[in-house]
């Protein structure tokens, strides 16, 4: 199976929402078209919340799709909001890294996804410190095809 994730910021600024959405949504049809199969994501808000949804209204389309959830530790499991429950109950597999939080919990799940992903997503708001800006350095080492979707290009 060949498989993509995700990596971005928690937080969208609102008048970029749309454009992520549109920026998103074209990547996951051109995976789709390149042949993937998987879509990986940990979950988080923002950026891989918007895309866990997207993959999953593909899944509709597409039953073959997979998605997997990974779980940087269990605290992330245990929510409260419906529509990340309904995320969940979308997801046909589920990947746990740590059962307690640690330091290096997210970065062993980061380790993951780009371990099982040929393709990594990155929507980048520049800040060269930033989990998303680690991410796309480790996928650049792996030789990973990095699409990355600047922030800083829209322009509405």
């Amino acid at each position: 199976m060949k498989a993509c994730c995700i990596t971005g910021p928690r937080a969208i600024p609102m008048e970029k929402i749309h454009y992520v959405r549109q920026a998103l949504r074209r990547e996951i049809e051109q995976a789709i078209a390149d042949g993937f199969t998987g879509f990986l994501s940990d979950m988080d808000k923002g950026t891989n919340s918007e895309f866990t949804m997207l993959a999953a209204e593909k899944k509709q389309e597409i039953p073959g799709l997979f998605l997997e959830a990974v779980y940087p530790h269990a605290g992330r499991m245990k929510v409260k909001n419906k529509q990340v429950k309904h995320l969940m109950s979308q997801c046909n597999g589920f990947k746990l890294i740590s059962q307690e939080y640690s330091r290096d919990c997210q970065f062993a799940a980061n380790r993951y996804l780009l371990e099982f992903s040929e393709r990594v997503i990155a929507v980048s708001d520049g800040n060269p410190k930033s989990n998303t800006a680690q991410m796309i350095r480790m996928a650049t080492a792996k030789e990973l095809d990095v699409r990355v979707i600047e922030l800083a290009e829209n322009t509405i």
